[in-house]
C-alpha cells in the first residue's frame, strides 16, 4: 500500500504511512470531547475522508491547532503505540516523542504548509483547489489525482487513501 500524501493544488506532500495517518485521526477522534465545542468536523470528517474547500481553510487551521494543543497534553507511555500495529517503518510519526502533538508534528506541519500552498494557488489562479488526502505514489496516486472531487463527497465513503 502506498504512503499517504496531502494534495494541495499542484503539490502532493508525503505525510505518513496509512497506519500512521489512521492513528493520527483515531487519536484526534478520541480526544474530540476535550475540544472547545466538541466538534472538529473539518479535521475528523472533511480532511479524514473528503476534501476541505478553500473557504474553510481558516476554520480547518483553527481546529487543527486546537487538536495540537489537546494532543500536547497527552503523554506517550511505554507500549502506547502497540495497539496501532504501525510496523517498523516511520514516515509521519516520531515514536521517540514524549507527547502526541510532538509525535505527529510532521503531519501538523504538512497540513499548515499545504494550506499555504493552496492559498498561493488562489492568489495566482484566482480560485482554490481543495485539500485532500490520497495515495502518494503508484497507480493509485494517478487514479486519485484524477478522481472527480464529487466522488470524494459521497456519503459514507471510506477514505480513498485507505484503499
Amino acid at each position: 500500500m502506498s504512503d499517504v500524501g496531502l494534495s494541495a493544488g499542484l503539490v502532493l506532500q508525503q505525510i505518513g504511512t496509512p497506519r500512521e495517518v489512521a492513528a493520527f485521526f483515531e487519536l484526534i477522534g478520541r480526544h474530540k470531547p476535550e475540544s472547545a465545542d466538541h466538534s472538529l468536523a473539518l479535521v475528523t470528517d472533511r480532511l479524514y475522508k473528503r476534501t476541505v474547500p478553500g473557504e474553510a481553510f481558516d476554520a480547518l487551521l483553527d481546529q487543527l491547532h486546537e487538536c495540537e494543543r489537546t494532543l500536547r497534553s497527552v503523554p506517550i507511555t511505554p507500549g502506547f503505540w502497540d495497539e496501532f500495529d504501525l510496523g517498523d517503518r516511520s514516515v509521519g510519526l516520531d515514536r521517540s516523542a514524549s507527547n502526541l502533538a510532538d509525535a505527529f508534528q510532521r503531519i501538523f506541519f504538512a497540513i499548515d504548509r499545504s494550506v499555504e500552498v493552496a492559498r498561493l494557488d488562489k492568489k495566482n489562479l484566482g480560485y482554490f483547489r481543495p485539500l485532500r488526502l490520497q495515495a502518494l505514489e503508484g497507480p493509485k496516486s494517478y487514479e486519485h489525482k484524477y478522481t472527480p472531487l464529487e466522488d470524494f463527497e459521497k456519503p459514507d465513503m471510506r477514505p480513498i487513501w485507505l484503499e
